[in-house]
């Protein structure tokens, strides 16, 4: 089956490829645009910066659905893997303002809504629940070596052990892989080991706390001295949260069961510290009529863990897969896209919107068939990716850092003024530095320690030895993020300007300044070899006083006192004269018959001599 599924979709893979070939720039490019008052190229925003987009056609699919990522460890490159109806797209993104389509590995069987992916050991496992599909896995090693793009690749391995599932969780430190929502164990988890990444290795299951919709695994390290250091699930197990521990595959079983009302349990996530569960549930708007609602969870005590917050968001949007970063929390949220919220008070069981990027403006009406399944926040570069059912991707990058120049650009001899700005959302205390400062610039008034979100203003010197372009980044480490911003300037370089102290509208071009407006006393034009008198510069008349006026590095016919030519002095320019230049001629030092100055009596000096030949001196 897969193999007349292959051929076909190879067929349309080939189009595809050539189409994008010829389109690559317009498929990929975008230019980076900034959230302004609101608004990103028609998109509601808030400190989310669009870098770019790719549709579902650049992706060689019809609809997105779930999102996660990889960064090479050799190169640093990071990618989206991205599940389409048809197969796994996975995006370079490199270069986030011009991402483009590495590869492709096509559906094991047919197309289907949903499909999920994880990665363990750069290595990515994807299922679906298309019929027959099983447990893709593939090894993403390959994509450094690719020099054809798009890549139509094949699974390295496929496990057959189960037909379909609709999601996969993965526990990296316990090296444990766990499909879920399959046709096996009541829907329940079924465990591979994956120490060996291209080799999954059936080890057990477990379908005692029903179908388990999404999960997260971990390694526990929160505060129940009882599980600390176990393997253990936290389970979405559609109308409830089950706790679960794995630390023997063999021998999985529950800790806890905890209900709530009207509930369709759909994913969960931890806090950093394994104390607060952030839970989502995807039919309470929709049958309950209220808005957005994320549920909060005390599980210091695993066995009893407490519902201790409900956070309704200002959208009647449905919510879907939500990931914690640190401090923050990010939501894809169907009609409302991705959603960024605070985790500073999640201990009082409440949760704070900072920021979003709406990818489907329309409405936020809470239906199934608009808007966004998921978003991967765990990118170093900082950039987010959030799918969108009908539009592919976007790729956004939240701001936490405003850094604002008093211009676009500033003169070279002047001083740039920049103010900063620690907005709200992250947790304190926060250290601040400079990154990638180009060599010869200083800073002046940056503060390194805020004890919580402000601003204060700093001032770049040095600019005479910087490009016309400036950029360095602001770097944050607060308690539990590390965030950046980059901050760009132009640097206006002026022209150069020399000291014209006799006025006579030349310069000494040994004195001089570079800025951008007419200081008082310096002109333009160099060329003054003696810039105290005002008869000497560049191409002036001669003024037969022995100066080298037009400054030509030579005394001319026109600049020698008394009368040329006249060596013995009887007023008259004859033979004599001749002879006493002949008798000079090839001198090189206090010659009195070196009448262009130029140190030595040779041929130019008597042609000179010829041109006034015969002439009486007045």
């Amino acid at each position: 089956m897969r193999s007349k599924i292959h051929q076909l979709f190879k067929n349309y893979h080939i189009v595809l490829a050539l189409l994008f070939a010829a389109f690559f720039v317009l498929v990929s490019a975008s230019a980076q645009s900034p959230c302004i008052d609101g608004m990103v190229d028609g998109s509601p925003c808030n400190r989310m910066d669009l870098m770019s987009q790719m549709s579902n056609e650049d992706l060689l699919g019809t609809g997105s659905n779930d999102v996660w990522g990889w960064e090479d460890p050799i190169t640093g490159v990071e990618y989206a893997l991205v599940g389409e109806r048809e197969g796994l797209a996975i995006v370079d993104l490199g270069d986030p303002l011009n991402p483009f389509l590495a590869a492709f590995m096509a559906t094991e069987t047919s197309s289907s809504t949903w499909r999920d992916m994880k990665v363990h050991a750069d290595h990515v496992y994807v299922v679906s629940e298309a019929n027959g599909h099983g447990l893709q896995v593939l090894d993403l090693n390959q994509l450094r070596d690719l020099t054809e793009f798009p890549a139509l690749l094949d699974p390295t391995k496929h496990v057959d052990v189960f037909s379909d599932a609709h999601n996969v969780v993965i526990n990296e430190d316990a090296e444990m892989l766990f499909a879920v929502g399959t046709n096996l164990a009541n829907g329940g988890l079924v465990a591979f080991d994956i120490s060996e990444p291209d080799d999954p290795v059936l080890v057990g299951d477990y379908g005692e706390a029903g179908y388990t919709h999404d999960a997260q695994a971990v390694i526990y390290n929160g505060p129940d001295e009882t599980y600390f250091g176990r393997s253990l699930v936290f389970a979405a197990n559609a109308n409830k949260l089950a706790i679960i521990d794995a630390n023997d595959p063999t021998d999985i079983f529950s800790i806890s069961i905890a209900n709530y009302d009207y509930s369709y349990t759909h994913q969960c996530w931890l806090t950093d510290d394994h104390r607060y569960l952030i839970l989502g549930d995807e039919t309470d708007e929709q049958n309950q009529g209220i808005n957005t609602r994320t549920l909060i969870w005390d599980v210091q005590d695993l066995e009893e863990p407490v519902l201790i917050g409900e956070h309704f968001s200002e959208s009647t949007a449905i919510d879907h897969n939500q990931y914690v970063s640190g401090n923050l929390l990010f939501q894809a949220n169907y009609a409302a896209g991705l959603r960024m919220l605070s985790l500073s008070d999640v201990a009082d069981g409440e949760l704070t919107e900072i920021g979003f990027f709406d990818v489907y403006p329309e409405d936020d009406a809470p239906i199934f068939t608009n808007g966004s399944w998921s978003t991967y926040p765990y990118f170093k570069s900082g950039c987010v990716v959030v799918t969108s059912r009908l539009d592919g991707i976007f790729i956004v990058r939240p701001k936490f850092i405003d850094v604002t120049p008093i211009a676009p650009q500033v003169c070279v001899d002047q001083t740039m003024a920049i103010q900063l700005e620690v907005l709200e959302g992250l947790l304190p205390p926060f250290e601040l530095a400079i990154s990638d400062l180009p060599a010869g610039l200083a800073v002046n008034g940056f503060e390194e320690t805020l004890d919580a979100p402000g601003s204060f203003a700093f001032t770049v010197t040095g600019l005479e030895n910087a490009d016309t372009n400036v950029s360095f980044s602001i770097v944050l480490t607060s308690a539990l993020n590390e965030v950046s911003e980059s901050i760009q300037f132009g640097v206006d370089l002026g022209e150069t300007w020399f000291a014209d102290l006799d006025g006579d509208g030349y310069g000494n071009e040994e004195e001089f300044i570079q800025t951008c407006n007419s200081p008082e006393g310096y002109v333009l034009i160099a060329g003054d070899c003696d810039d105290l008198n005002p008869l000497v510069y560049l191409g002036a008349d001669g003024t037969e006083q022995g100066v080298d006026n037009n400054c030509n590095g030579q005394i001319d016919p026109d600049e020698v006192g008394g009368c040329v030519g006249d060596f013995n002095g009887d007023e008259v320019i004859s033979v004599a004269d001749l002879l006493a230049l002949l008798g000079d001629f090839g001198c090189t030092s206090n010659c009195i018959a070196d009448l262009n100055g130029d140190g030595v009596v040779n041929v130019g000096d008597l042609l000179s001599f010829l041109g006034v030949f015969g002439d009486d001196c007045p």
